[in-house]
Formats: C-alpha cells, structure tokens, sequence
C-alpha cells in the first residue's frame, strides 16, 4: 500500500502538473522548493520531460524517465518515489479552474511557511530584514498566485490607447518656459530632479507641488531632508506666489481660509527622516495619491543586502519606479548632484551625486538645476538642464529666474 494519500494538496498538484496544457498555465509559479525533498526529484523529472518533449506523460512513462535520470539513488528513495509517482493522478481537462484553485492554495500554503520561517529568523535575531519579510506578504496581499506573473497583457483597444498615449499628458506642466518644450508627464512616470545644495531644489519642488495642487491633483511630499513644516510653508508661498512677511500681515486670516480651503485637500506632507521604501508603496496603495515627491530618496531605507552602495542606490531608484507604475502616480524622487556641477550652467544626469548610471538609468525624466555666480539672493538666474527626456526626446538648457523670498520659478 502507498505511503502517499492522493488527496492530500501536494501529490494532487504533482499529478495535475503531468497535464502539459495545465502545467504551462502554472509552472510560472511553482517552484520545485514548496515540495517535500522526496517530491522534488519527481517534479524535477516532469519539469525536464514538458521541456524537452512538450508533450503529456502518464505515471508509466514518468517512472520510466525517473529511473533513467536517477541510476545512482539508493534502493530506499527509489521506492518511494515510485510509490509517489504510481498515486499521481493528471485528473481531467475539462477541471482545470478547479485544479488552479487548488494550486492557488498550495501557493498561499507556501508562502505561509516562508512567513513563518523569516519571522522566525528575526525573533531570534539571526536576521533583521524586515524587508524580505514585507515583500513575501505583499505578494499574498497584491494578487495571490499572480504575483510572479510579472507580464501585464495590454489592451487591443487602438482607439483607447490612442486616446491615452497620444493625448494630452496627464500631469500637464504650468511653468510656460518648460511647458513648450516638455508639455507635461503621466502615470506611471519616474522623474528625478537634482542640484547642489542651495541651489533651488527645494524651491523648485514646492514651486511644482503648488502647481499640481492648483490643477487639482492629490499630492503627498515625503520631506526627508528640511523640516516638514518648513515645506509646508513653502509651498503656500509658491501656490499664493507672496513673501513670507506678508503672510504674516493684514491678509493673514485670508491666507490661512485659502490654505484650509484651496491646498489641504489636496496636500499632504510627511516628516519622513528613516521612513522605508516599503512605507511608501503601503502608503500609495491606501491612499492613491496622484503625485509623489520623494525628497532625498537616497536616505530612505530599503530591505535586502548589499556589497556597494551603488548597487544598493539603483534598487532604491528601481523600488521608487516600481511605485509609479503599480500605483498609476507620477513620482518626484529629489536627488543631490556632485561637486563635479558646483558653480555649472549645464549639469547632466552623470554628475548625480553617488551614481552616475545606476540612478539615472531608472528615470523617465531627468531635471538638473545649474547656477553660476554669488550664493547671495540678488543672483537669480538658474539653468534648468533637462539631460534625460523619454517623453519626448528634448534635451536642452532652460534660462530661468529664480524668486526665492516668493518660491517661484519664472
């Protein structure tokens, strides 16, 4: 009598997978991991068979195919393999939904026991990679067995894609100086916006936040640098495009209706200083904002191992991408340049600060702010240097001025 019950989930999905039609509808989830050791050899065997021969085969032809593949296995392991392969059964064509329901099972079992086995690790502290941990979870919590199903089939609706990739951008640019030669950016969009310190950044994000929230756009700023009450402030300013004294002034209580009126339903800002990369796709997914400004997204942290920091900067940068697109938002990530463009009217995307490739290699858009000249606020002119453009191919310098007491760009 066999060792093995028929009905238990493992042998069940082993069986299902000699069917070469059912096999190739799952094999891009099954992994020969989430069997038991003795069950890994036989999966191994079926794998090569349906690669090979691209056919099916019944529990002759695989016993047959399993002792030519394993002449050396002891007496012992060869016996219950067998025992296993004769309890196989390919079940039914016409069940194949049922049987994907029961490998959808089989698949959350597994992941179950990953759960399990890194929670485990970090209780006792062999490993404090909380990230790895997050990652298996989101898989369950993001789609279940599709999760490794990396494709996405688009539609073949032309006249709706037309529509959506020919029309206007979704986050149109107000600024008129970028505006005729970039009209705007999408969903789905990764732009990085650098410069060296004390150059505008700052200003220049609060100057476009204020302008999507004008448009009517959800905006979140994860301010992992300045203070996030200082943002906060300077956003009002470029979205009101007044000094900070005359906020303080007699139009004060006006300032402060508007504000509560015109920009809080649509802003948010987060004091972000050791928030993770994980934190911010949870965010997104609860609260589907439409723009994201990652402000010094080289801090915020990221699970996982690395031997350079290069390696670990371009995952963060791939992460950040990865945000834009499952969450259909358009992401601002705010980046240092090098001193390699201290005192420069053109600066490129090589000279972005501990990455010259891995960062920039991500993005859709790349926007370096140059300036030349006295620190002092009487030198207004800055450089807008759009080195990166998979938009619409422009690649050029814009003069602008910069009002920093107004925090506006014109």
């Amino acid at each position: 009598m066999s060792s093995y019950d028929p009905t238990s989930i493992d042998v069940q999905v082993l069986g299902f997978c000699l069917d070469i039609d059912f096999f190739t509808k799952v094999s891009n989830i099954l992994d020969r991991d989430m069997f038991t050791r003795e069950m890994k050899d036989v999966y191994d065997a079926i794998v090569f068979s349906h690669t090979k021969y691209a056919a099916s085969l019944n529990t002759s032809e695989l016993l047959s195919l399993f002792n030519d593949r394993n002449p050396a296995m002891p007496d012992s392991a060869r016996e219950k393999a067998h025992e296993l392969i004769t309890a196989l059964e390919p079940g039914s064509p016409d069940k194949h939904d049922l049987y994907l329901d029961l490998v959808n099972n089989f698949w959350l079992r597994d992941r179950a026991r990953q759960i399990g086995e890194k929670a485990i690790e970090i209780f006792t502290g062999e490993s404090e990679d909380f990230g790895a941990l997050r990652q298996i979870i989101d898989v369950i919590e993001d789609g279940r067995i599709s999760d490794k199903t990396t494709y996405r089939v688009v539609t073949n609706d032309l006249d709706a894609l037309i529509d959506e990739e020919v029309g206007d951008p979704d986050f149109p640019f107000e600024f008129e100086l970028i505006r005729e030669h970039l009209p705007g950016l999408d969903r789905g969009n990764l732009g990085i916006l650098f410069a060296r310190p004390e150059v505008g950044k700052t200003t220049f994000c609060s100057f476009l936040a204020a302008s999507y929230v004008r448009q009517g756009f959800k905006v979140s700023y994860w301010a992992n640098e300045e203070p996030a009450e200082k943002i906060m402030l300077r956003i009002a300013q470029s979205y009101f495009a007044v000094f900070k004294s005359e906020m303080r002034g007699p139009m004060r209580e006006d300032f402060v209706r508007r504000y509560a009126e015109e920009i809080a339903p649509y802003l948010t800002i987060m004091d972000s200083v050791g928030t993770s990369i994980e934190e911010l796709d949870d965010y997104a997914k609860l609260n589907s904002p439409d723009v994201m400004f990652m402000d010094q997204l080289d801090k915020f942290r990221i699970g996982g191992e690395y031997n350079r920091g290069d390696e670990r900067l371009k995952e963060t940068y791939v992460l950040a991408r990865e945000i834009a697109k499952r969450n259909k938002c358009l992401v601002w990530a705010v980046s240092q340049a090098s001193y390699e463009a201290h005192d420069r009217q053109f600066i490129d995307y090589s000279m972005l600060d501990n990455s010259r490739t891995g960062k920039a290699g991500e993005a859709d858009i790349i926007i370096g702010i140059g300036k030349t000249g006295a620190s002092d606020v009487t030198n207004t002119v800055r450089h807008i240097c759009i080195s990166k453009n998979k938009i619409n191919g422009y690649h050029d310098m814009i003069n602008a001025n910069i009002d920093v007491q107004r925090g506006v760009y014109y």
